[in-house]
């Protein structure tokens, strides 16, 4: 499936739908370069779940994880872009996470048969200055192949 994001709005339409369709157990690997909205994009999810706005939503670069329980649901989000061993995963306690909260990983599609045989991937080009956003979204098992048809099903007015 692949979606055009023109604007910023547009990415927080975007995310804030997505969040409509998540529930604990979901996990959503995001790629793409440096600077391309990946963290925007969990914060429009984030701030779609509930979580209020003087929350902040940063990446997790540095700490490699975050929790973040004051929304409707926990969302664990997590930056793995630098890391090499997959063995560092149970460390961190993502496959724990997976189990009770909604898990956003940036950088972590190399590991995704590590951690989930079930989910999204959303590939977000770089921006555009003509076309904002290009999104690719691929899914993964059928709870993802479940989140992918409901994204693509026209928007309830």
């Amino acid at each position: 499936m692949q979606i055009e994001l023109p604007t910023r709005r547009a990415m927080r339409r975007f995310g804030a739908r997505l969040a409509s369709l998540l529930r604990p157990g979901d996990v959503v690997f995001l790629e793409g370069p440096l600077g391309a909205g990946k963290t925007f994009l969990v914060r429009a999810i984030a701030r779609g779940l509930g979580v209020p706005e003087r929350e902040p939503i940063t990446s997790p670069t540095f700490t490699l994880v975050h929790e973040i329980t004051s929304g409707r649901v926990a969302i664990t989000h997590a930056d793995l872009y630098r890391l090499d061993d997959p063995g560092e995963l149970d460390a961190l306690g993502l496959p724990e996470a997976i189990t009770r909260s909604i898990t956003i990983i940036e950088w972590g599609a190399r590991f995704a048969e590590h951690l989930a045989p079930d989910g999204i991937v959303i590939r977000i080009a770089g921006r555009d200055a003509a076309r904002g956003r290009h999104v690719t979204i691929a899914s993964r098992g059928p709870r993802g192949a479940a989140i992918t048809d409901a994204l693509r099903a026209p928007e309830a007015e």
